[in-house]
């Protein structure tokens, strides 16, 4: 898989109680408290009026630069997003994702054909339509010769095993497959079997990594923690390895939590030095996986996890300029992409779990859903190419235009997932 390497690299107020001495004085300072009030408020209305096109995060009371971005019906978008994606992108031969925009195919590149997966169920659970449907039922062989380790699903990475277990899960709720019930229980337990006490416990990168003293991260416990507990609450008997699901997506939460976060700030990270590392994708799974295990114990520990890896990742890692997420080593690759050009849209998708959490507090989805819809604007608007078809950027907030080769299936993926996850919050009033 290319770029391996890059996914495994982080108010005294003084109070003032003067007496007066005098009617005078006193008659001077409720005068002179009034007129500051009334400045203050026409200021404030007057920064109203010139900021309400802007986005402002209350959090961190930054205010970005915000184009006259028009109104956008985001299901008609997910309509034209997911429907050139399918056009473009899905080989109708083959039965697999073409990498490039023009139509090429890496036969070894088998993670992003999971989250291409994803797309196609967020389509046909929304509409319905037999196109995406049959696409999922052709994706199951087409996609599975394209592993080039096995002759199964079985793959020497546990992370894009991962990936493949949770699309696959996906795939049989929403249209009853029973291919992906075989296929996803025995991604589970191949991926349980990565779990070693080097380096303190976790699931292992790839099958080798012991050996070569390579270290573990979030990019394979992530998915295998909310694999075991969305697993556990459909199999509540199922024992892998010796353990039920619940005991496997706590004991592999809490690995992630202790070796791999920041529990005062929030910082989820690959390298604790390194804040290049500190992926969308990583929060993404994290916090999906606390959302999973608050919905099994109602433990508000879990919840209130998710809450502060959500607020470090839309304070820190976004471009301050656009209030955008952007991740260190977005790049067009001469059209090839790179991994990181996808790992934005694997945290909407969980981002969008969260929003939807009714037992989240009205302040937090407000400003959950402002940001949200900043960076989808950005997407749409600005970073979105959309004749012949739509063609979305690595970078949100920009497209390349003609200066370079553009337009990977990671972006793509990222970019779908994206429209998809607004239609949905829309279709159920988040978005007005």
């Amino acid at each position: 898989m290319t770029n391996k390497k890059l996914r495994m690299k982080t108010f005294n107020s003084e109070r003032c109680q003067k007496r007066a001495f005098s009617v005078k004085k006193d008659c001077l300072f409720r005068f002179q408290t009034f007129r500051a009030m009334t400045v203050m408020v026409a200021a404030l209305m007057l920064l109203s009026f010139v900021s309400c096109e802007k986005y402002l995060d209350p959090y961190s009371g930054d205010q970005t630069t915000h184009p006259d971005f028009y109104k956008v019906d985001w299901v008609a978008a997910a309509d034209s997003s997911t429907n050139s994606f399918v056009e473009r992108y899905w080989n109708k031969t083959s039965h697999v994702f073409n990498n490039t925009y023009d139509g090429q195919i890496v036969w070894n590149d088998y993670w992003p054909e999971a989250h291409g997966l994803d797309v196609l169920v967020d389509a046909y659970l929304r509409t319905k339509s037999d196109k995406f449907k049959q696409a999922i039922y052709d994706w199951y062989e087409g996609v599975r010769k394209k592993n080039w380790y096995s002759d199964n699903w079985e793959n020497d990475y546990y992370d894009d095993m991962g990936w493949h277990c949770l699309a696959h899960m996906r795939a049989l709720a929403a249209t009853g497959d029973q291919r992906y019930a075989k296929s996803s229980k025995d991604l589970w337990n191949w991926i349980a079997k990565g779990w070693t006490d080097y380096d303190g416990g976790g699931i292992k990168w790839r099958k080798e990594s012991d050996t070569l003293g390579e270290g573990k991260g979030i990019p394979a416990n992530g998915p295998a923690a909310i694999i075991a507990a969305r697993r556990y609450k459909l199999y509540p008997d199922e024992v892998v390895e010796g353990l039920d699901d619940l005991q496997w997506a706590k004991r592999i939460y809490n690995w992630m939590k202790y070796n791999r976060t920041i529990l005062s700030s929030g910082r989820v990270f690959e390298g604790i030095d390194d804040p290049h590392g500190d992926y969308s994708y990583d929060v993404g799974t994290y916090l999906g996986a606390a959302l999973e295990l608050y919905d099994i114990t109602k433990d508000t520990t879990y919840f209130n996890d998710a809450i502060r890896v959500t607020d470090y990742h839309i304070t820190h890692n976004i471009n301050k300029t656009y209030g955008v997420m952007t991740d260190y080593g977005e790049q067009s690759a001469n059209g090839g992409g790179n991994d990181v050009n996808l790992f934005k849209g694997i945290f909407v998708r969980y981002f969008t779990l969260l929003i939807q959490n009714p037992d989240l507090p009205a302040e937090h989805k407000d400003r959950y859903v402002a940001f949200l819809e900043n960076n989808a604007d950005y997407l749409w608007q600005a970073g979105t190419e959309k004749t012949p078809d739509i063609k979305f950027s690595y970078t949100w907030w920009k497209n390349p235009g003609d200066a370079e080769v553009w337009g990977d299936l990671r972006s793509a993926i990222s970019g779908a997932t994206t429209m998809e996850a607004m239609a949905l919050l829309a279709k159920k009033g988040y978005i007005k």
